[in-house]
């Protein structure tokens, strides 16, 4: 394969963890043509850190330095722009507290495409066993959170169709970037991956997750909660920050992409969860004035909840 790759991994606060995810980009098992940092205004040092270790002497490296903290969204907008204005002909996302193994690149070349959205399986970096995040399989009620689920027909045909969990170890088509554009930067975290990947499921025919493609990430970033029964999932996010972008961005997301029915039954989702299954008055309200900015396109009140 001679065409060219660019990963992008985008950093805020976290440069131990991000320099042993760029360790693990320089180990794959095949090159890349380009690695870029998106430095979100980072306060720990970050820049002189990446100087010390030799990484800015590196013509293979290109260093972005946000002037503000412009989140997950603002961050991988400027990634992936980087990487398509550059004219490479793959984006390879992550972000800095996730790795892929040494042979995940390699495992999803085979399943490239000018029109190719794929992800890695996302496991867990500690217990590498179980999946970072809950996935449901398309087409059917089965979640699985364990690799050891997935089942043998699907391991054989070393794909899961329309899913993939972004934005971990993602790999996209810079064609397939010029026809959908690039992230949401209202969304600062955590739904922009998904609004973005909802407009490549409508433009991709080539969507999919590589069973034997392996990238980890810490998995206790959130919690996919049983719900209804034991039916339905919620993430639980481990900050407020987080489950306000989730319930405003997932709005937003369905207003845009899937219309009214899916709005509703995403307010029943986590109104329910709210009155039974984690009861909290104060935490109802609280999505429900979320899910309220998301619905009339009012991205400003996550600040709220920036420490």
């Amino acid at each position: 394969m001679n065409q060219s790759i660019c990963a992008v991994v985008v950093t805020y606060n976290r440069k131990e963890l991000l320099l042993n995810c760029l360790r693990a980009l320089n180990a794959q098992s095949h090159p890349l043509d380009h690695i870029v940092v998106v430095n979100n205004a980072s306060q720990d040092g970050t820049v002189e850190f990446l100087q010390e270790q030799g990484w800015q002497d590196n013509d293979k490296f290109t260093l972005i330095n946000l002037t503000e903290n412009q989140g997950g969204a603002g961050g991988f907008y400027a990634g992936i722009k980087y990487g398509a204005e550059h004219n490479f002909d793959y984006v390879w996302l992550m972000d800095d507290d996730g790795y892929p193994a040494s042979d995940c690149l390699e495992k999803m070349l085979p399943y490239v495409s000018d029109d190719c959205y794929l992800g890695p399986m996302v496991l867990d970096v500690k217990d590498k066993e179980r999946l970072s995040f809950a996935m449901r399989i398309p087409g059917t009620s089965e979640t699985i959170d364990n690799y050891s689920q997935i089942s043998r027909d699907l391991r054989e045909k070393n794909l899961i169709q329309k899913i993939v969990l972004p934005f971990n170890g993602t790999l996209i088509a810079s064609k397939l970037i010029k026809t959908i554009g690039y992230p949401m930067k209202d969304y600062f975290i955590w739904g922009d991956e998904r609004e973005y990947t909802a407009r490549a499921l409508k433009q991709s025919k080539n969507l999919a997750t590589v069973i034997d493609a392996i990238f980890y990430h810490p998995a206790d970033s959130s919690t996919s909660v049983p719900m209804f029964f034991g039916k339905m999932r919620f993430n639980y996010a481990n900050s407020d920050l987080k489950m306000y972008c989730f319930c405003r961005n997932t709005i937003a997301t369905f207003n845009r992409h899937n219309g009214w029915l899916h709005i509703l039954g995403f307010w029943i989702k986590a109104t329910w969860f709210s009155l039974f299954t984690k009861p909290s008055l104060s935490r109802l309200f609280f999505c429900w004035r979320a899910m309220w900015h998301g619905l009339i396109k009012d991205f400003s009140h996550h600040q709220e909840y920036i420490k």
